[in-house]
């Protein structure tokens, strides 16, 4: 049966324009709501990239620190090996001379008295002979000059090699008669110190 509606066209017109509007208004509010929701969430996200980019400076202003740091350990670490540098330059060939005259004090034959002694280094190494040593003695035969020479070449005395007699001739002292004489020997790298490793420290 066909329903039959008794009411005036004009309240089915306002009906439908208040359902319109209605719906209008919903729409409007929804997109209020998405708006918002999106306003939301991109300052969420600016936030977070803000956050992000303030955590990145204080790690690059760390690392900017370290590189500084590593920079000036890098300066001092040059400035160390400059004057470890100069400090082997100038031990080169070192030899303790101290040590040296003790050996012939306590190696020197009881017939045998030295007048002058003379050490001397020479630049750089030739044929592994990094200096020279000289001596002028008092013996009182020929023989004892053969010990000395011996004595001086037997290992005593470290790295002296090729001892020579220069010269030995006879004189007197007073009634007695002594030979009087000039001998030298080669210093090899064994009498060089390592006191230029001693004064450098190490570092890690």
């Amino acid at each position: 049966m066909r329903p039959i509606n008794l009411l005036p066209p004009e309240v089915a017109e306002e009906r439908t324009r208040r359902r319109l509007i209605g719906l209008l208004i919903l729409a409007a509010i929804a997109y209020v709501l998405v708006l918002v929701a999106g306003v939301f969430y991109w300052n969420t996200r600016v936030s977070a990239a803000r956050a992000d980019v303030e955590l990145q400076q204080e790690v690059n202003a760390g690392l900017e620190q370290e590189v500084a740091s590593l920079a000036e350990a890098a300066a001092l670490q040059a400035e160390f090996r400059s004057k470890a540098g100069l400090v082997q330059e100038a031990l080169a060939n070192d030899v303790d001379w101290g040590i040296f005259l003790n050996d012939l004090s306590r190696l020197l034959p009881e017939r045998v008295w030295m007048e002058s002694f003379n050490g001397s280094i020479i630049e750089g190494q030739i044929g592994g002979v990094v200096g020279q040593v000289a001596f002028t003695g008092v013996a009182f035969e020929f023989p004892d000059v053969s010990e000395w020479l011996r004595t001086l070449g037997a290992g005593g005395f470290a790295g002296v090699t090729g001892p020579w007699v220069s010269m030995a001739s006879e004189s007197a002292i007073g009634d007695e008669v002594v030979v009087n004489f000039s001998s030298s020997a080669a210093l090899t790298a064994g009498a060089v110190t390592d006191r230029a490793q001693e004064l450098i420290p190490e570092v890690p």
